[in-house]
């Protein structure tokens, strides 16, 4: 075999797939549950050998006999040489408990790829340090477990149920506001986190009965009812920036690329996360998504957080290129002047946010080096 020919699955019986599948779990199942499906080699032996403790020998003779049956693929993972590990539909059948037929292949595009790559360097370099400081062994399962309990929502994808559960996760984890009142029945005039939390849950039973064909007994019409009049008083706002104002929620938020890393602290702080996986990061993306989850959050618990914002950047040019917009001032058109404050301010002018509240949020960038690291 060719060093870049991929074998295809179909030239193995189904009994020599499932044995090569057997042995090679450990591998496997970094692959799926921490790539969703495919990998850097360098990222997925460094893993293998934290949660499994196979070392880069072992590791090599299992990729060549998963890639041999035709269970994982090599793909170009950018303009250069390195290559990206994919799982092909048998063994994704295997973990979704489906025929192969059912299953689906592994879809890829660079902004999916540069989001793996991001998120599995984010696992590295930040959650398991963050797992060893308390104290959890380094157990695949209690890496999964870490993630949920903390509130570190990297996984959360922008579908309905993948926001629903992020939700339920906040409901249980953050101090969200008038939860004793909600959680004791009490008669309340508005909350804006249930008003949410209702027309997702609407989202979801749509979804399930309309394309899935699901059937459900339980009554939805009250959370049906809550969506229709977000959606009818959300079209009364005068501008989208409006819109974006009072009604931004963890959809829009996970569907721009951020993410939780922890509840808040006893401080009120919040860390919140993003990667720059397309290499395009602007000033505006940052500050105005930052500002609206801001407010949203305000929202939801009933008071400002201060929120740290931790922008990962695999460009250092972009990142002293962002540091520096930052402290610029902008240039007024009408007055033929410069402004009086500098661009990171002159954000929260514009979403007209209290002057004492510009100083609550905060932006970390934090530089990435995997084009380096990984030749990519």
């Amino acid at each position: 075999m060719s060093k870049n020919k991929n074998v295809s699955a179909r030239i193995k019986n189904k009994e020599q797939k499932e044995n090569c599948f057997e042995r090679n779990i450990p591998m496997l199942n970094i692959m799926f549950y921490i790539g969703k499906g495919f990998m850097l080699r360098r990222q997925l032996f460094f893993l293998l050998k934290v949660f499994y403790e196979i070392n880069e020998h072992k590791a090599n003779d299992m990729m060549a006999d998963l890639t041999s049956h035709g269970l994982v693929i090599r793909k170009q993972a950018t303009d250069t040489k390195t290559c990206i590990y994919v799982m092909t539909k048998f063994p994704l059948a295997q973990y979704c408990e489906c025929s192969t037929r059912d299953s689906n292949s592994i879809k890829l595009n660079n902004r999916k790829i540069w989001n793996n790559i991001y998120r599995t360097e984010f696992i590295m370099k930040q959650v398991l340090p963050m797992m060893e400081q308390k104290d959890i062994s380094f157990e695949l399962e209690n890496l999964l477990k870490f993630l949920d309990d903390y509130t570190i929502s990297i996984f959360t994808t922008e579908n309905q149920m993948a926001v629903y559960q992020l939700y339920q996760n906040l409901y249980a984890k953050f101090p969200i506001k008038d939860k004793d009142a909600l959680e004791n029945g009490f008669p309340i005039v508005t909350s804006p986190f249930c008003d949410d939390l209702y027309k997702i849950t609407a989202d979801v039973y749509n979804f399930q009965t309309n394309f899935l064909g699901y059937q459900n007994d339980n009554d939805f019409s009250y959370y049906i009812d809550i969506k229709n009049k977000l959606e009818k008083d959300k079209k009364l706002c005068d501008s989208p920036k409006d819109e974006k104002i009072y009604y931004y929620n963890l959809f829009n938020m996970v569907s721009t690329g951020f993410f939780f890393i922890g509840p808040p602290n006893s401080n009120e702080e919040i860390i919140i996360g993003t990667f720059d996986k397309c290499n395009n990061l602007t000033l505006r993306k940052v500050y105005e998504n930052i500002i609206c989850i801001f407010l949203m959050l305000e929202r939801y618990l009933g008071f400002y957080p201060h929120i740290t914002l931790q922008v990962y950047i695999s460009d250092y040019q972009n990142k002293l290129s962002l540091e520096a917009k930052e402290k610029e001032r902008g240039f007024d058109y009408n007055t033929q002047e410069l402004k009086s404050v500098n661009k990171r301010d002159a954000f929260f002018q514009n979403y007209k946010i209290p002057r004492q509240y510009w100083d609550y949020i905060s932006v970390d960038y934090i530089y990435y080096p995997l084009r380096e690291r990984y030749n990519l």
